[in-house]
Formats: C-alpha cells, sequence, structure tokens
C-alpha cells in the first residue's frame, strides 16, 4: 500500500504535467505562466501549513498535552489540576494555578503559536505574494489562469486525504 503523502505527490504531478501540456499545445505562454506560479506557490503553503500543524501536533503528544486512552482523557477532564491526586500538596496546586494564570510574555506566545507563526509558512506566503507582484509588474497577469493555479493544489489534496478515508472506513 502507498503512503498517503507519495499519492499526494504523484496526483499533484500528474495534474501538473496534463496543465503544462495543455498550456503549450494551445500555445498560450500566459496562461502556463500564471497557472504555474499559482500552483506552486499555493502547494508551498499548503506544504508548509501541512509541516507546521504536524510539527505542533508531535508536540503536543510527546509533551502529553495529548493522551493516548479514553481513561486519561476522562481523568484529565474531571481533573484538570490534579487536586485529586494523591502525590501532590494542595500548595503545589495552588502554586501551579497561579502560575498559569500568569500573563505569557511575547516570546513565550510566539513560541506556543508555531503553527500558527512559522517560517515555513510566511516564507511560503512571500513567495505567493512575490509571485503574483512578477506577475502583476510584467503585465503578464491573467487573473482566471492565476486563480486555477491557486485552487488546485488544496482541491487535491482534499480530494486525495478524503479518498484515504473513504479506503480507510471501508476496509474496517
Amino acid at each position: 500500500m502507498k503512503s498517503i503523502k507519495i499519492r499526494i505527490l504523484n496526483a499533484l504531478l500528474i495534474v501538473d504535467i496534463g496543465i503544462a501540456l495543455f498550456c503549450i499545445l494551445a500555445g498560450n505562454k500566459d496562461w502556463f505562466i500564471n497557472s504555474q506560479i499559482g500552483f506552486f506557490s499555493s502547494l508551498a503553503v499548503v506544504l508548509a501549513s501541512m509541516y507546521s500543524y504536524r510539527k505542533m501536533i508531535d508536540q503536543s503528544v510527546a509533551s502529553g498535552a495529548v493522551v493516548s486512552s479514553n481513561d486519561e482523557l476522562l481523568e484529565k477532564i474531571e481533573d484538570p489540576h490534579g487536586v485529586y491526586d494523591e502525590d501532590d500538596t494542595q500548595e503545589t496546586i495552588l502554586e501551579e494555578t497561579i502560575e498559569e494564570d500568569k500573563k505569557i510574555t511575547t516570546l513565550e506566545a510566539l513560541k506556543k503559536s508555531k503553527a500558527f507563526i512559522s517560517f515555513y509558512r510566511l516564507g511560503a506566503y512571500l513567495l505567493l505574494a512575490l509571485g503574483f507582484l512578477y506577475l502583476q509588474s510584467n503585465h503578464i497577469l491573467h487573473i482566471p489562469s492565476y486563480l486555477f493555479g491557486i485552487m488546485l493544489p488544496p482541491v487535491i489534496i482534499a480530494v486525495m486525504f478524503f479518498w484515504q478515508s473513504k479506503n480507510t472506513k471501508e476496509s474496517l
């Protein structure tokens, strides 16, 4: 069974080759340039977002924020501050609660929101903006083909994940 990553990359590559062949055969250079710049910049944004969210989830699992069993989840919901734990004293629990309520610094906020503010995503959005500005400054911007290129990667990836989840449900 192929990995979902390999399937997604294959689908993206096949669709991009199809777009390139269509544009070359049609002889429309502007359509080709606009769709390719839109396609690759949108692909960069989607892949950077997926990578940063995966990294955030892995860190949450490693730190214990995500629990692995229903019993642990129920215990965490019923006693979020560990009041009824036998090891902790009331003073330790009070100190931890006070520390949680303290205001966080800007640097700590940036560390906690790595998925929202990651250099990968910022770089990808910068690439998207630079591609648009390049097309606009050279007077070759064709909005329909550019939007078509931007739309394809998220749609293809969403369809591939949908098919993967559908196949997983059917095999169970």
